[in-house]
C-alpha cells in the first residue's frame, strides 16, 4: 500500500491558489494530503477562510513549518522568482521533495546551487512547466527522438499578451530586473508569463525524455512601454548546439491578445498549434497525412499529481532542473546581446479600461513582432521600423560549460 504524501504549499495567493483549488479538491484522490500551507500575508488568498475551515496551518515562513516538526513529503513552491533556490534548497535540506513553479530561477549560480542541494539530497525538484507533463507534449518529443518528423529545422513561437498597469503594482518584483536587495529576478514576458512557450520549444528539442537543448548562440531586442525597470516586449533568435534556429516574440505592451501560436518545421512535416479551446498540436506532413496529439491545456495539472506519485514511485520528474535550465539561459544572454529600448514617446499609448485600470502599449510593435514571426527574422532585420534595435550575437557555450558540469 502507498504511502499518503504529505504537502506542504509555499504561497498561497497569486498562482497558489491554483495548487490550493486542486489539493482541497483532489488530494485525497491521489493519496495526498494537504498538511500545511505558509505565507506571511494568507488572508491576501481568497482561500483562506477555506483553508482555515479545514483547519489546515498556515506559516509565516517555511523556517516556521520546519521548526514546529510537521511531516513534509513534497513542498510546493509558488513564490517570486528570487526566492526560488533558496527555498528549494531549504526544503531539499530538510528531507523533502520539491515541485518549483517555473521560471527555474534567475542566475547561473541558482541553477548550480538547486542542481547541488538536490544531488545531496538525493530527492528529486520538478519544475512546473505544465505543458512538460502532458500527454499531448510527451508524445510530440516522443515523436521527435524516435525520428517519425524528421530533423528538425526551425521552432518559432509568437505570445503576445496585454498586462495592464495593476499585473505591475501586484508586487514589489513585477517588471524588475533585481530587488531592492539586490537579488536577481528578471521578471519579464519572457521569463514569468510566456516562459512556458520558450520552454516547449527547448524541451522538444532535448536529446531525452528528462532534458532539453542547449541554447548555444542568441542575439534578441528587448524593448519598454510601461514604467518599469525591465523590458516588456522581446524578440529573440538562438541556435542549439545541434543547430536548429528557435525564434521567440512575446510582449505584453500590445493592445490585443495573440496565441500562443508556434509553428515547429522538421524534415518530414509540420506542426502547429493556436491557443483556443479544443485546439491541438498537429503535424502536417509533407506527405499530406496530418497527425493530432492532442491539446496540451486540460492536463494542466498533470504537474501536480505526476510529482505526488514520484514521491512513493521513485520516478524522476519529466522536468527537472536541467530540463528548466536552457530557458534562464536564454534569459540571461538576451540581456548579455541587447540593451533595452525604450519605445519613442510618440508610440506609447494608455488606455483607460472600464474597471479603473490602465494598459500601456506601443503602436506598431503588434504589427513589428507578428511580420518578424511571419517572416522568420528579428523586428530590426525587417528594414521598415526605424525604432527597433538588435544587439550582437552572443555566444553561451561557456556559460554552458559552468551548468553541465553539475
Amino acid at each position: 500500500m502507498l504511502n499518503e504524501v504529505n504537502v506542504v504549499l509555499v504561497g498561497l495567493g497569486g498562482y497558489g491558489e491554483f495548487y490550493t483549488d486542486e489539493l482541497m479538491a483532489g488530494a485525497g484522490a491521489h493519496g495526498a494530503r494537504l498538511v500545511a500551507g505558509v505565507d506571511p500575508s494568507p488572508q491576501r488568498s481568497t482561500h483562506y477562510q477555506t483553508l482555515q475551515a479545514a483547519k489546515v496551518p498556515i506559516y509565516p515562513s517555511l523556517e516556521q513549518f520546519y521548526q514546529a516538526g510537521l511531516p513534509a513529503d513534497l513542498v510546493i513552491i509558488s513564490v517570486a522568482i528570487h526566492l526560488h533556490a533558496p527555498l528549494t534548497c531549504l526544503a531539499l535540506s530538510k528531507g523533502s521533495h520539491v515541485l518549483c513553479e517555473k521560471p527555474l530561477c534567475a542566475s547561473i549560480e541558482d541553477i548550480q546551487k538547486m542542481a547541488e542541494a538536490e544531488r545531496q539530497a538525493g530527492k528529486f525538484v520538478a519544475i512546473g512547466y505544465q505543458w512538460s507533463y502532458t500527454s499531448a507534449v510527451q508524445a510530440l518529443k516522443q515523436d521527435i527522438l524516435s525520428g517519425v518528423l524528421g530533423r528538425p529545422k526551425r521552432m518559432k513561437t509568437i505570445v503576445l499578451w496585454p498586462r495592464t498597469a495593476s499585473y505591475y503594482r501586484r508586487n514589489a518584483w513585477a517588471g524588475r530586473i533585481k530587488t531592492d536587495e539586490g537579488e536577481w529576478v528578471l521578471d519579464s514576458p519572457a521569463h514569468n508569463a510566456t516562459a512556458h512557450d520558450l520552454h516547449n520549444i527547448l524541451y522538444l528539442l532535448g536529446e531525452t525524455i528528462e532534458s532539453s537543448a542547449w541554447p548555444l548562440q542568441l542575439q534578441s531586442e528587448c524593448y519598454r512601454a510601461n514604467p518599469t525597470e525591465n523590458y516588456d516586449a522581446i524578440a529573440l533568435r538562438c541556435r542549439t548546439e545541434s543547430g536548429v534556429e528557435v525564434l521567440f516574440y512575446s510582449a505584453h505592451s500590445v493592445p490585443e491578445t495573440i496565441g500562443p501560436l508556434l509553428h515547429y518545421e522538421f524534415e518530414n512535416a509540420v506542426v502547429g498549434y493556436r491557443s483556443g479551446p479544443g485546439e491541438s498540436f498537429v503535424a502536417h506532413f509533407r506527405n499530406g497525412h496530418t497527425h493530432s496529439y492532442g491539446d496540451p491545456d486540460p492536463e494542466h495539472p498533470n504537474k501536480l499529481w505526476q510529482a505526488i506519485a514520484a514521491v512513493n514511485s521513485g520516478a524522476r520528474p519529466l522536468c527537472g532542473i536541467r530540463a528548466a535550465a536552457p530557458q534562464v539561459l536564454c534569459i540571461l544572454s538576451a540581456h548579455r546581446s541587447s540593451n533595452i529600448v525604450p519605445f519613442p514617446t510618440e508610440m506609447v499609448k494608455v488606455t483607460d479600461l472600464a474597471d479603473g485600470d490602465t494598459l500601456t502599449w506601443a503602436a506598431g510593435l503588434e504589427e513589428a513582432f507578428t511580420r518578424g514571426y511571419e517572416g522568420n527574422i528579428l523586428p530590426s532585420e525587417l528594414g521598415v521600423f526605424p525604432w527597433t534595435r538588435s544587439g550582437p550575437i552572443y555566444n553561451l557555450s561557456l556559460d554552458i560549460e559552468r551548468i553541465k558540469n553539475y
